[in-house]
């Protein structure tokens, strides 16, 4: 590298530098504050010298003078500019107050650039400011007046918008990340004060496409997780009438068609985090913003649906469900974010419930909500999420409890519950490498669910002489098992439930059967005692040969 570039790279530097101080407001260094000889050695500065840089330090009082009584003075002008507007003298047309709103407007814009060099940050609250007022002076062109100096609302509308346009884009022009959070404030001001269905739910769409696009381009969280929450606000608060403009508390008489913007919504915000950078510093707030849009939307969209669509809430869930899920395998696929691919799929999975109940009644909605475990414990393996196995175990139990207290048992579904159940355990065998987290309690959690439920279910669905015998056929299936997986989990099982019927054969069967069903217990009790007492004693054989077997050889 020659002196020449050597130089342009120094220029370059210097200028980023500068850069960076006047962003963060800092003075730049005087030339006497260190200097170094020669040798590389910093040369201590004077008595003088130190106490002129200590004077210059930003303590307490000197950041309350410049930067908060700056900033609360700007409110003041510009609510003291407000007041102006709305209370001048009774003699001034309507045409005239707004004309002063507009020279404000011109005085504060042409102080802020004066101040621009100067007085960087009070030119930022002045521009700020003028802003604010701007806007406020639009307003009063047709709203909260009895005068409108415009008579046609959609004018004024399309006024503001390019105003909230231009304010958005001069934020992200000059990165001032306070201006872009007063924009969107003002923009979901807009959406209240509209007062129309549609046009605020297309602005509430556009201000959070913004927002995403200012999260993603500049990194500023805040903006993103504060959007979120006034987003869903916001549309709330159409769907309860618009009460800060005076209406009545209560539902809309039409819908508008207003869940299809809350899938819009939903999705933009979904998107955002998709395409945004893995930074570690961010997770809280990408982990925040998942959340927020999770709640929101499941919030508003069943609000929605049981208000306007209540014999299709079903329907709406599911496509909920599928949104969701949706979701949760686009940011596997293309992040493998596991968070915000399980905090999704989680949403997806209640949503899913939320459909099955509403569709199904008792007791068929517990068969397929057994059924939704098992799915939602195989796509848990393949997001590698170790949070929804765990989960899913809980939900499971809550479900089958809810069965057991609730509902009327029949065979049928204790014997889906048991099926899901051992099935659920031989996926997590059979897929554990997937998940650094030891399945073996989940897995024994599953098998005593369906050991539980098994003799539960066959005990109210077969007849009451022949319980005994179908728990018998019950252990012989779990010794079968044992013997195909190599498990003995299954021969503890079977033994357990040998032991159960044992009980049950001498306190129920031999005390109110007829004698023809009591041989009948008896004798199929003693056969299964029998075989198995055998087949133990010869695998202890066996066993034991096979250990003599080397030391018998010469």
């Amino acid at each position: 590298m020659d002196a020449k570039s050597i130089g342009e790279l120094l220029l370059r530097l210097e200028a980023r530098i500068a850069r960076i101080e006047r962003h963060l407001q800092l003075d730049p260094l005087a030339d006497d504050e260190t200097e170094e000889n020669s040798q590389g050695v910093t040369r201590l500065q004077s008595p003088e010298t130190e106490l002129a840089a200590e004077s210059t330090r930003p303590d307490l009082e000197q950041r309350i003078g410049e930067f908060w009584l700056a900033r609360v003075g700007i409110i003041a002008l510009v609510l003291g500019l407000a007041f102006l507007i709305i209370y001048p003298i009774a003699a001034f047309p309507p045409a005239l107050r707004s004309a002063i709103g507009y020279l404000a407007v011109a005085a504060l814009f042409a102080l802020s650039y004066y101040w621009k060099k100067a007085y960087l940050h009070l030119s930022r609250n002045v521009f700020n400011g003028g802003m604010v007022l701007l806007y406020f002076t639009t307003v009063r062109l047709y709203f909260f007046t009895a005068e409108p100096v415009i008579s046609s609302k959609e004018v004024v509308l399309a006024l503001l918008l390019i105003i909230i346009g231009v304010h958005l884009y001069l934020a992200a022009k000059w990165e001032r990340e306070f201006a872009a959070i007063l924009a969107i404030l003002l923009s979901f001001a807009t959406c209240v004060i509209s007062d129309t269905g549609y046009f605020t739910f297309v602005l509430i769409a556009l201000t959070a496409a913004a927002a995403t696009y200012l999260v993603k381009k500049h990194n500023w969280q805040a903006i993103g997780n504060m959007t979120i929450v006034l987003a869903y606000t916001t549309h709330l608060h159409w769907l309860l009438n618009n009460p800060l403009m005076g209406h009545t508390i209560g539902a809309v008489a039409e819908h508008q068609n207003n869940l299809v913007f809350l899938f819009v919504y939903a999705l933009i915000f979904a998107m955002g985090n998709l395409f945004h950078y893995e930074d570690p510093s961010t997770f809280t707030a990408r982990i925040s913003r998942t959340l927020l849009n999770g709640f929101g939307f499941a919030i508003l969209v069943n609000l929605v649906a049981l208000t306007y669509f209540e014999k299709h809430i079903a329907r709406v869930d599911l496509i909920a469900s599928i949104l969701f899920l949706g979701i949760a395998i686009f940011y596997w696929v293309h992040r493998h974010s596991k968070y915000s691919t399980s905090v999704y799929a989680c949403f997806g999975y209640m949503t899913l419930s939320i459909t099955i109940i509403s569709h199904f009644g008792t007791p068929m909605q517990y068969i397929y909500l057994g059924i939704q475990s098992l799915l939602v414990l195989c796509t848990a393996l393949w997001f590698r999420s170790k949070l929804i196995v765990v989960v899913n175990v809980f939900i499971y139990l809550a479900i089958l409890l809810a069965y057991l207290v609730l509902t009327k048992a029949t065979g049928f579904v204790s014997l889906s519950f048991a099926i899901v159940a051992l099935v659920s355990a031989r996926v997590l065998n059979w897929k554990k490498e997937y998940l650094r987290l030891g399945t073996e309690y989940l897995r024994n959690i599953y098998l005593i669910s369906a050991f539980v439920v098994v003799p539960y279910g066959l005990f109210h669905a077969v007849p009451k002489h022949l319980v005994s015998v179908f728990w018998l056929g019950a252990a012989v299936f779990y010794f079968v098992m044992s013997l195909i997986l190599h498990n003995r989990k299954y021969r503890w099982m079977a033994i357990a439930t040998i032991f159960l019927t044992v009980i049950y054969v001498f306190l129920v069967d031999f005390a109110r059967l007829d004698p023809f069903y009591r041989i009948i217990s008896f004798l199929a009790l003693s056969v299964v005692l029998l075989i198995v007492s055998l087949l133990y004693a010869r695998y202890r054989t066996k066993a034991a040969s096979k250990q003599d077997a080397p030391a018998a050889q010469p």
